[in-house]
């Protein structure tokens, strides 16, 4: 097998987990020395579905809620795909205020908890909480997914997120790095473009981890010095929402490095996949989390539904994330020959439905409508290199407030620039109105586009860039 075909440290590191390695050629920074051909999804599915076989019992044994949610469900039974698909599914209505009643340890044992809001209930919070081993099996894996990005002993990485707290991302980032020899800084989220682009000046790092909003805007924030940055910023690791294709195309072309998106969440304590160098879907972590689409349309595009079966203190059973993917089963360019990631476009909140309902012959026609996901908007906005930020809100008829999925027509969209510098307006609406989801649309769409002065982003600005709503 030629070079780079050597799968990747992700993909090694699941084989290793399940058996099929015994030398511990996953620290390797290539994954030199096994053959990627050996891990095929044949396999990978037979051990997880042991594993989930055994998640069930530990489960029943241990949580309260999933003692009765699972009752009468022999574990024993389990003993293909097809079987794992008849259990019931978990969501995160069911998590919220419950969260005591899904932990399988003793209080003394959790090492880690973190609290978020909701996406589908309003004024409620989800909990999740972590062992030791929890997050240490991440780590292992945050680590894989830097060899995968050929990081390198002397190499300097400058963290743009928040790393102060034991367990933050930024932390578990550290800890995952810090083997390999590299010197780190972390910045901390960034609120201050300016500060946020003379520590990257100073520092001079050859990786980069950051949130792709603002990763995004200190390369725009960069344009006005002709980018000096490009000489020394090798690879760029973005994470903690989901990624515009037009976002990793900025970092390629002002700053000349490889992008490499991540895919995670607090309820897979982080880490899920990662993008090798050929770019072709996300590696997973296969030997501790199995992951669904058991409900794809034609395209098969569909829920990503997770089982975190290798957790010992909150394992979530067929957890319906949300997020809308895609798997692509075709061999990876670096050689990896298992199911990955293809894309994801977002969570089913961050789908923007706008257009006014017509009738016709007393019957609402919807045809009009338009259906596109946040990160469709973003490619259309981010495809002008100016743009340093956006934001995005749709008028919701109050009789439906509570639904968040029909407006009556208008949708503001507000793009920020640095101070004298002009949006290309022009070229965002062109980009906008070519998202498929739009394009049927047509004049149908009440959209109003607006620029204004970017000054900094909000402290806290740390996570998912989120629809705003307004009453009308």
């Amino acid at each position: 097998m030629g070079p780079g075909k050597q799968g990747t440290p992700v993909d090694a590191l699941v084989a290793k987990r399940i058996g099929l390695l015994v030398a511990d050629t996953a620290q390797e920074p290539s994954g030199f020395g096994w053959n990627p051909s050996d891990l095929t999804q044949e396999k990978i599915e037979a051990f997880q579905i042991e594993r989930f076989r055994n998640a069930l019992s530990y489960v029943k044994e241990n949580s309260n809620y999933y003692r009765e949610h699972l009752q009468g469900i022999d574990s024993d039974a389990i003993r293909t795909m097809e079987d794992i698909k008849k259990i019931p599914y978990t969501t995160e209505q069911d998590l919220a205020g419950n969260e005591w009643r899904f932990q399988c340890v003793k209080a003394s044992d959790v090492s880690r908890a973190v609290t978020i809001p909701t996406t589908g209930t309003r004024g409620k919070q989800k909990r999740l909480v972590y062992t030791m081993a929890d997050q240490q099996k991440a780590i292992e894996f945050i680590h894989a997914g830097y060899l995968t990005m050929e990081c390198k002993k002397g190499e300097r990485m400058l963290i743009f997120m928040s790393g102060n707290l034991p367990g933050s991302i930024g932390d578990l980032v550290r800890q995952a790095v810090e083997p390999l020899g590299m010197e780190i800084s972390v910045f901390g989220a960034v609120t201050d473009v300016r500060a946020a682009y003379e520590r990257l000046l100073e520092f001079k790092p050859e990786i980069v981890e950051a949130i792709p909003w603002h990763a995004a805007a200190l390369a725009a924030y960069g344009q006005q010095y002709g980018n000096p940055e490009k000489a020394f910023i090798r690879s760029v690791n973005l994470s903690a929402d989901i990624v515009p294709d037009m976002v990793a195309e900025r970092l390629r072309r002002l700053w000349g490095c490889t992008v490499h998106r991540h895919y995670g969440s607090t309820e897979m304590c982080i880490f899920g996949g990662v993008e090798c160098i050929h770019q072709d879907g996300y590696h997973l972590r296969h030997s501790d989390i199995l992951y669904e689409i058991p409900e794809p349309d034609e395209t098969g595009q569909g829920e990503i539904v997770i089982t975190t079966f290798a957790h010992e203190a909150m394992p979530l059973i067929r957890y319906k994330t949300g997020d809308i993917g895609r798997f692509v089963d075709t061999v990876c360019g670096c050689g990896a020959n298992v199911r990955r990631l293809e894309k994801v476009w977002g969570r089913d909140s961050s789908m923007l439905r706008v257009g006014k309902e017509r009738e016709k012959d007393g019957k609402s026609l919807q045809d009009g409508n338009a259906a596109f996901f946040l990160t469709e908007l973003a490619d259309a906005v981010y495809a002008d290199d100016a743009v340093m930020d956006f934001d995005v809100e749709i008028v919701v008829d109050e009789r439906k407030s509570d639904e968040k999925t029909e407006t009556d027509g208008r949708l503001t969209v507000t793009v920020r620039t640095l101070p004298g510098v002009e949006a290309d307006l022009e070229l965002i609406r062109q980009e906008f109105y070519e998202i498929p989801g739009v394009k049927h649309a047509g004049d149908q769409i009440d959209i109003v586009w607006v620029q204004e002065t970017f000054e900094a982003f909000p402290a806290g600005y740390n996570l998912k860039k989120k629809i705003g709503y307004a009453e009308g």
